[in-house]
Parts: structure tokens; sequence; C-alpha cells
């Protein structure tokens, strides 16, 4: 019953899951059996290895403060972490990679019509109108300065101590997304996943304001409780409002729009996030304004372990100087390629 990404065109949802979907206290029970399963049957060698290293995994009074806000909230902001010019050196570099096109064609989508097509070939400009969103690539072998805001131990420490476990993915890229003429795909409210844990760091190479985009979060609805599985799906309504995802009507029905995190902040930031709650990003406050901006981030997908899910071809390209430079904590994470 994972919430998948939707087209521009959208599809009805199957009748079966629609009529679960309907039913939030039946839905909220199987989503929590799935993680269960997830976390405790197809993730206890991870949670065993966790548990092994516990000493690593020790969090200081700042940590363990971030990571109690994240359990509770679903997110959690740490403001001006990293400081600004190592931060403002990635962005040079990064801005450079992305205008030269050097980018990871399998980590983008279209925004025409939903239609997949190669990204070989297309300039920068047209990339800013037709995508969402683009990613660098290989952003470790070329831009290494981020090795060690990716791998930072503070940020390792409150992600593992959240789940329990070493995830059997943990994917950093850079990623620009790009302003439209209104919301699209994840900039819509949505869930990550139903059935295992997704958890989303950004660390952003931005300010993040009205005219770059903010990631919206609602505070709590990381729970699958029933208050959380109740906002509906507008493909399971029939609707083609929000791309078919959650629109700001249905989730502001259970929660009330006072009490949506809009997640501002300057550049060197970190936002953590339980992607099992409702949330959206990012979000342009006024859509199709010519003074709206890309957002550029430093992105970590995390993930629990997904039924026949395989994580070999998602594994982290890094130069053997940089994997031998990493401390013991970092490479139970860093799932090595060294090249």
């Amino acid at each position: 019953m994972e919430i998948e990404a939707s087209t521009t065109a959208v599809m009805r949802t199957p009748f079966l899951i629609r009529t679960v979907r309907s039913h939030p206290y039946v839905y909220s029970a199987i989503c929590k059996a799935r993680i269960a399963y997830s976390r405790r049957i197809a993730g206890s060698a991870a949670t065993a290895l966790y548990r092994d290293h516990s000493k690593l995994f020790s969090m200081s009074e700042f940590e363990a403060r971030h990571c109690e806000q994240l359990q509770k909230q679903g997110f959690v902001l740490i403001e001006s972490f990293f400081p600004t010019d190592l931060i403002d050196r990635i962005y040079t570099t990064a801005d450079r990679l992305f205008r030269n096109l050097h980018l990871d064609f399998h980590h983008a989508y279209s925004v025409q019509d939903g239609r997949l097509r190669s990204l070989e070939g297309v300039s920068y400009e047209e990339l800013s109108h037709s995508e969402k969103v683009i990613a660098l690539r290989d952003p470790l072998l070329n831009v290494p300065e981020c090795i060690a805001i990716a791998f930072h131990e503070s940020i390792l420490r409150i992600a593992g101590n959240f789940l329990g476990y070493i995830p059997p993915l943990y994917r950093p890229t850079i990623v620009r997304d790009f302003p439209h003429a209104r919301a699209l795909e994840s900039s819509n409210f949505h869930k990550d996943n139903d059935e295992t844990d997704s958890v989303q760091v950004f660390v952003y190479l931005v300010d993040i304001d009205d005219g770059v985009g903010a990631l919206t979060y609602v505070a709590g609805s990381h729970r699958y409780d029933a208050q959380s599985c109740r906002p509906r799906l507008s493909r399971d309504l029939g609707l083609n409002e929000a791309d078919g995802r959650l629109s700001d009507c249905q989730v502001d029905k259970y929660y009330p729009r006072r009490s949506w995190a809009v997640l501002t902040t300057k550049r060197g930031s970190i936002a953590i996030i339980h992607g099992n709650g409702i949330h959206k990003g990012p979000v342009w406050a006024r859509p199709g304004d010519p003074g709206n901006r890309a957002r550029t981030a430093i992105k970590i997908d995390i993930h629990g372990f997904k039924r026949g899910a395989s994580y070999d071809g998602r594994k982290n390209r890094i130069e053997k100087v940089e994997w031998d430079r990493l401390s013991k904590l970092q490479k139970l994470f860093a799932h090595e390629i060294c090249i």
C-alpha cells in the first residue's frame, strides 16, 4: 500500500486499496503491521548490528534533544549548523556542475505530461522548464567536500537512534528543484512509504524563504494513527487535484493549517524528516512568480527494509583515500565502492 509517485495524468487507485484507505482504523493497523515487519523481522540483523555498536551511537545532549524532537514531531530543523563559507564553496562547485550538465540522468523526472524521457543532450535552460528536480552524478567523487557533511556523525547518530537499526540504504545526492507555475508532484502533500521507514535529510546550500521553496511538514502525522490515515488521496477520490496526492483541503480537515510547520531557514541548516509523515516540498509561496529561484540542497535518502527491494545498485561511489578517512561509525552507513 505504498503511496507511489503519480504522473500528471491521474490514475484511479485499484478498488481494494482504495477501499482499505477509506477505513482509517483498518488502514492504520495494516501500515503499522507492515512497518513492524520491516523493522523487527526483515531488519533484525541490522538492528543487532546497531546494538552491537551502541557505544558509537552515544549522543550528546544536543543530539539527544534533536532526536527526541524528530521522534515526537516527525521532523527536526537544526539551524545554521554548517559554516556558510563551506556551504558556499560546495554550492559554487555544484552550480557549475549542474550548468555543465554533469547529471545523474536516472535521478530526475519530467513535468511534461508525466513522460519519461532521456535528459541527454538537453540544455540546462530546457531542464529548468521541463524537470522538477535534477541531481548531480557521483557527488561524493565530484564534490568531495560533501563527504564530511553527508556523513557528519551528529546526523548519523540522530538518524541511527531514531531508526534503531543500520539502514540498508543511505544515499547522499546533491539535488536542484526548479520552480514552476504550480505545485508539482512532491510539492503536494504526500507520504513517502507505508511499509518501511523513509527518512530524508536536507542540508540546504541556499537560504530557504518564500522565493526559494520551503518544506512543509504536518507535525505528529508520522505515527500511522487513525488521524494521519484519514486524509484521502485525490486519486482515491477520483480527482485530478494535487497531482493525485493529498490536497491542502483534505489535510486541513484533520490538521488545521495553523499547525503546519513551514521550514524556512538559512543555508547550512539541516532538516531531517520521517517521510512517513504528511509533508510537501519544496513549496514556493507564489507559484509562477518570476522572482522564484531553484532550491539546491545536499539530500540524503535513508530507507528501511522493503520487501523485494535491492539496494546493490545504489551504493555510494567514493575515492579510497576518502574511505580510509572515515570513522567506524561513518563506515557503517557509507556502503563503500572505492575507485
